[in-house]
């Protein structure tokens, strides 16, 4: 069975040292998604002098750095699909692969960077390895290659946490269960670093999985000024400017996730403010709901729910600036504390107000709270009544304050020095916040 890969490079190494200094520092990130999100591609276009940076993706053009596009082993269950047989496929990929069929992704990442790292030590350069997580089956990557060669470095960017996660673990076969958390133990033991995106996420590690508290650390994801060409920290709060007849509210993302989007409950409260002669829209921009015809669009949209469709990260980003509102959306749930909304960031930097129906105590209302950016709405009380009163004025709802020093923690600008002093570290240098 061979290695399909296609080695779409943005210059070779050799074609890197020719024109730069020499490298003494290789940096590996690996994510199996196709698309990358924000955070990646940030990371990979980190300039750090004497490091050559090294994405490892299934099919990824554009990418800032050197790439390797990596397809997976073939799937023989494939031939269900085209039968039209996909619940069969899930159900027989569940018990056939663990974790999941994405092993047949990780296999052959594996053998590349077996060579790629002895070819690495033989020149005398040091090995750092950053596995991008979901998809969370990528870690075993990273597993083999400690274990192989203890000398590299290994970082897991933990951007949801796995079994801590009811949408992950419901994933996986009842009969594996038990096996996914003894291998999610030996990934935290094994690996060098993990870096989550908030404090929540990190006490869970420490205190859930006992990680030792200096070999976890947390670095929020992040908006740049450019996305929207404006100074996040000195935009004004839009609160109050509605100018049209109908209270416009955006959300960014997949609104029918469950259990952690409670998107069915979401569309209940709409459909009962229209009924109560409360004139309010909320507009989704990505996924549209699993099932559900044309004919329900239409259901929706009477019930003032309008799905947009995906869009690229601008587009998605300046479809936000005509919103009255904009969304967050967490259920009551041990994992909604420890999550922090990769959209949050983004949110911020538009300077339209953002309603946050969350835990109370989590780090997507700490954020908010911390830079006067919206209102955090507690999904445990009477959320829909606070809703009402924000979107319709009444009430008297707390006034805005935004921090322009708090926001400006989430700046790409002030964030870049952290990820470069992560790849910077050593086993006997350990990062600590």
């Amino acid at each position: 069975m061979g290695v399909d890969v296609n080695a779409k490079t943005n210059g070779s190494r050799d074609e890197v040292g020719a024109k730069q200094a020499p490298v003494h520092h290789a940096i590996y990130v690996i994510t199996g998604h196709g698309g990358l999100n924000d955070r990646v591609k940030k990371v990979v276009s980190l300039q750090i002098a004497g490091s050559c940076i090294v994405l490892i993706a299934p099919n990824v053009d554009g990418a800032p750095c050197e790439t390797i596009a990596v397809n997976a082993y073939p799937n023989p269950t494939s031939i269900l699909s085209l039968m039209k047989l996909p619940r069969l496929k899930r159900i027989i990929d569940s018990l056939l692969f663990f974790p999941t069929s994405r092993v047949l992704y990780v296999k052959p990442i594996e053998k590349i960077l077996k060579s790629r790292i002895e070819t690495d030590h033989e020149k005398g350069r040091r090995v750092t390895i950053l596995v991008c997580v979901p998809p969370h089956d990528v870690c075993l990557v990273g597993l083999s290659l400690k274990k192989r060669f203890p000398q590299i470095n290994w970082l897991v960017d933990w951007q949801d946490l796995w079994s801590f996660d009811e949408n992950y673990l419901s994933r996986t076969a009842r009969p594996y269960r038990a096996k996914l958390l003894s291998l999610e133990r030996r990934i935290l033991a094994c690996c060098d670093l993990n870096i989550t995106t908030n404090s929540y996420a990190k006490a869970v590690l420490e205190s859930k999985f006992n990680v030792p508290a200096d070999k976890v650390i947390a670095i929020p994801h992040h908006f740049c000024s450019d996305d929207l060409g404006v100074q996040a920290a000195g935009t004004e709060i839009r609160a109050g400017q509605v100018g049209h007849k109908a209270v416009r509210i955006g959300f960014l993302g997949t609104l029918f996730k469950p259990p952690r989007v409670p998107g069915a409950l979401t569309h209940e409260a709409m459909r009962d403010f229209k009924a109560a002669g409360l004139n309010v829209e909320l507009h989704v921009h990505g996924n549209y709901p699993k099932y559900v015809t044309a004919e329900g669009l239409t259901r929706m949209r009477g019930d003032g729910l309008f799905f947009h469709g995906p869009s690229s990260h601008e587009e998605s980003l300046k479809l936000l600036l005509s919103y009255d509102f904009l969304l967050l959306l967490l259920s009551d749930m041990p994992n909604s504390r420890a999550v922090m909304s990769i959209k949050l960031p983004h949110y911020m930097l538009t300077g339209i107000p953002i309603i946050a129906i969350v835990p109370e105590r989590s780090a997507v209302a700490d954020a908010v709270r911390r830079t006067g950016t919206g209102y955090v709405v507690p999904v445990e009380g009477d959320w829909r009544r606070q809703l009402k009163s924000i979107i319709s004025g009444q009430g008297e709802p707390p006034m805005i304050r935004r921090d322009a020093r708090q926001i400006d923690a989430y700046s790409w600008d002030n964030l870049l020095s952290k990820w470069k002093a992560v790849f910077a570290c050593t086993a006997s240098q350990p990062l600590r916040n």
